[in-house]
Order: structure tokens, then C-alpha cells, then sequence
């Protein structure tokens, strides 16, 4: 039952703005955006031992020229947090995730560095968040003293939580995230550009509908006062009606195709069907699925109307299922 007036099917209906806010917001710079997973720099994670992954919006990808170089954080200097949110706080998810950064950090609030990466479950009611800690202190000790960085703004610093890459915040992110929004902005006024190009394309063939119309009109008045075009016309349309007979003629001598697929979908049992059905003259092909494929071709055999049932080709199963793929040739008998 709704607590208040605004209530609908348990959401306040006062709380629908800052609802698509979030989800568009999300749909822009969520970490399992499908923008930011086109759009986001490449960033090659420099790990200590050495080795390279590269990542984009999220996602590791294949080695990319032109990455942004970012500084990852041993271990021993990153504390993880596992954690699992209602959907429900997407609205104010940076708020509840500063409120848990500042319950969890055994840092004081001015050294403390944090990252998260946040992506929702598969039913969609729960938020699965990677959290991470570092001290700033310490980063930055270990970034002078391992990469001659002295700059904390000039490097960004990424951690591993759970075996998910997580940027730590405060450091030099905003750079790439600045590059970011730019490519978002570029492409959000070409599809502008293009909406605008489309509407000008419509009105364009709107008006050369309106000439070609009147072109048409005119063109009409001229035929309905010649005579002799007239008579052309008829003269072609007694040639057509007679082709016509003949197709006629020709249609009631050849099989019906209609009759030949009532005829198998009373034939084929329940386990059995047709993919393809190619039909000329006398002759039909068949390639469709069925559960015994040998089975049912003996079937066919044994029907009167078939002057022969043929396979072209072998039966063969189709991928680990029981289910076999099968090619017939029928021919149909002359008097039926």
C-alpha cells in the first residue's frame, strides 16, 4: 500500500527527475557504460612486476598505440572492499559510497585516496561495488620513489580490488576524464548535425515531391486527350490477358506447390520440419531437422505419391544436440 500520495508501485514519483538523471548518467559514465567503452582513452596499467594491460571503459583490451600510461599500486599499499548496494541508492551513489570510504579508511579524511568500480547485477536490483583505499602518503612516497613522479596530478594511480582495475580519485584522472567528455560533446553534435541534416533532407524531398506531382498532373492531362495512346494501351493490355491464359494453362498443368507443402505437413511427424522447400515442376527439394531423419525418409518412401525419395546429401547432427539435419530429393508421379 502506498505510504503518501506520491507513491506509485513503491517509487515516489517526486524522485522520477533525479531517477533519469542517474540512469543517464550511468548510460554516460558508469563503469559498465557501452559509451565509455567506445568513446573512454585506452589506459596501459604499468603493473609493478612490469607487465602491461591495456583497458578501455572498463574492459581489457588488445594493446593499443597512443595509450595513456597509468601508474598501478602494489598490493601491499591497497585496501579492498567488497561490496554490495541496493539499486534503489543510484540516485545518491556518490554520497553512500564517500559515507563508506569514510567508515571503512583507517586513513584520515585529507590522506585518504579511493577509487570504486560499480556495475549492477544481472536481475538488476543490486549494485556490485569494488571499493579501494590507499594512502595518499604513501602513494605518493611510492610514485617519487619508483617512477620519479613528484607531481601526484601529473600520474594516474590505479589499484586492483578483487582482480577489477579501480582509478583512485585525486590524482591524474581528470585529464582523460576531460578527454572524455570532449569526445562525448563532438559526437553529441554530429548526431545533432545529422538529425538537423535529415530534417533538411525531408524537407527538401517534400518539396520535389510537390514538383514531381505537378509534373504528373500535367503529364496525366496529356494523356486523357491522346487517342492514340489509348488505343496502344489496350492493344498491350489484350497482349497481357493473354499471356495471362497461358500462365493459367501452364499453372493448372504443373503441381501445386500449396498442395505438395499440405500434403508433407500432414506426412511430417511432430519431431520433424522443414527449413527450405524448393519446388520445380516434378521435382522438390527438401532440407529441414528432425530427431530421426533416417526414419522419416523411409516414411517418405513408402508414400504412394513420391515416384522416388532420394538424400543428395548425408544426414548430419547439428552441433551436440540430438537433432539431425537432413537434404531429400522428391519426384513426384505423373498421374496422382
Amino acid at each position: 500500500m502506498a505510504q503518501n500520495q506520491f507513491e506509485v508501485f513503491g517509487v515516489d514519483v517526486r524522485d522520477y527527475g533525479r531517477l533519469i538523471l542517474a540512469a543517464w548518467r550511468d548510460f554516460l559514465h558508469g563503469d559498465d557504460s557501452p559509451v565509455k567503452r567506445v568513446f573512454d582513452s585506452t589506459v596501459a596499467i604499468k603493473q609493478p612486476d612490469g607487465a602491461l594491460v591495456h583497458l578501455q571503459g572498463g574492459v581489457e583490451v588488445p594493446e593499443s598505440v597512443g595509450a595513456t600510461s597509468v601508474v598501478a599500486l602494489p598490493a601491499e599499499l591497497v585496501l579492498e572492499r567488497q561490496l554490495q548496494l541496493p539499486g534503489s541508492i543510484e540516485t545518491d551513489l556518490e554520497g553512500a559510497l564517500l559515507m563508506e570510504v569514510s567508515a571503512s579508511s583507517p586513513f584520515s579524511p585529507e590522506d585518504t585516496a579511493a577509487g570504486w568500480h560499480v556495475v549492477r547485477t544481472e536481475d538488476g536490483a543490486m549494485l556490485s561495488v569494488n571499493l579501494a583505499l590507499a594512502s595518499k602518503r604513501a602513494v605518493a612516497e611510492f610514485l617519487s620513489e619508483t617512477h620519479g613522479v613528484y607531481d601526484e596530478t601529473s600520474a594516474e594511480v590505479w589499484a586492483k580490488s578483487d582482480d577489477v582495475w579501480v582509478a583512485l580519485r585525486g590524482f591524474g584522472e581528470a585529464a582523460r576524464q576531460t578527454e572524455y567528455r570532449s569526445r562525448l560533446l563532438i559526437a553529441g553534435a554530429m548526431l545533432v548535425g545529422m538529425f538537423v541534416l535529415i530534417l533538411l533532407l525531408a524537407g527538401l524531398s517534400a518539396v520535389l515531391s510537390q514538383s514531381t506531382l505537378a509534373a504528373l498532373e500535367a503529364r496525366q492531362a496529356e494523356v486523357s486527350v491522346t487517342a492514340s495512346e489509348a488505343m496502344k494501351l489496350r492493344d498491350r493490355l489484350s497482349k497481357v490477358n493473354a499471356t495471362v491464359d497461358e500462365l493459367n494453362k501452364l499453372s493448372r498443368q504443373l503441381p501445386s506447390p500449396q498442395l505438395e507443402l499440405a500434403r508433407l505437413t500432414d506426412l511430417l511427424p511432430d519431431s520433424a520440419y522443414v527449413v527450405q522447400y524448393t519446388q520445380n515442376g516434378q521435382k522438390i527439394r527438401l532440407r529441414g531437422r528432425s530427431t530421426d531423419a533416417a526414419s522419416l525418409q523411409q516414411a517418405l518412401t513408402e508414400v504412394p505419391v513420391f515416384r522416388s525419395v532420394t538424400a543428395p546429401q548425408a544426414i548430419s547432427r547439428v552441433g551436440d544436440s540430438n537433432i539431425e539435419q537432413f537434404f531429400l530429393d522428391l519426384e513426384l508421379k505423373g498421374n496422382r
